[in-house]
């Protein structure tokens, strides 16, 4: 696909309790989204985007604990070829009342190509099973280990699969590129590597 237009997703995150944390929000609104994805293959990428907004707040917080903290995406970023895709999207999740409640959706534009500072990939981060690797147990074992380390400071999705009706996990690796490469994404809305694609980084 060719990232022509695309759609912001504003999360707004609430301090009220756990229920409304912003990375609970961010599952549960991905998931009426990941439901369009998977009614319309390859028409939409996503990417992941902090406001200026929740910046701020990561801001405020640095400077009262005195420690980086880690990046809170509040901002879904939907990428597909045609407009008419995304206005359908927009159509099928505007209803629900999580995105009536806690997101704000921007209108389908153009990609700013002026603006754009460079591409970025998204992929699934893959985290080994035991299971795959048992007759080198160990290695396997150091191995998932050092992949599960490195997936807590990764941004994830709670997804529940269609046919078991499971919950799992879907973690993000975001990984920098220096030139636009075409690809399809697959049902998440993420580049395969075995068929990589990039996405356009820009301030909207």
């Amino acid at each position: 696909m060719q990232p022509n237009y695309y759609l912001d997703i504003r999360i707004l995150d609430s301090a009220d309790d756990g229920e409304l944390t912003l990375t609970h929000l961010r599952n549960q609104i991905y998931s009426i989204v990941h439901g369009v994805f998977r009614k319309m293959p390859e028409k939409f990428a996503l990417a992941l985007e902090t406001s200026p907004r929740q910046q701020r707040k990561m801001q405020v917080k640095e400077a009262k604990y005195n420690y980086p903290i880690t990046q809170n995406y509040d901002v879904l970023r939907i990428f597909a070829t045609e407009q008419n895709d995304l206005d359908q999207l927009i159509e099928s999740i505007k209803g629900h009342w999580k995105i009536r409640d806690y997101a704000v959706l921007n209108h389908p534009i153009a990609v700013p190509m002026a603006k754009v500072t460079g591409w970025r990939s998204y992929f699934r981060f893959r985290i080994p099973t035991l299971k795959s690797e048992r007759n080198v147990a160990e290695k396997a074992e150091s191995r998932r280990a050092r992949r599960l380390k490195e997936a807590k400071q990764l941004p994830y999705f709670k997804v529940i699969s269609q046919s078991t009706e499971q919950n799992f996990t879907v973690t993000i690796q975001m990984v920098n590129a220096t030139e636009h490469i075409q690809g399809k994404p697959d049902g998440y809305g993420l580049a395969r590597k075995s068929q990589p694609f990039t996405l356009p980084v820009f301030e909207a």
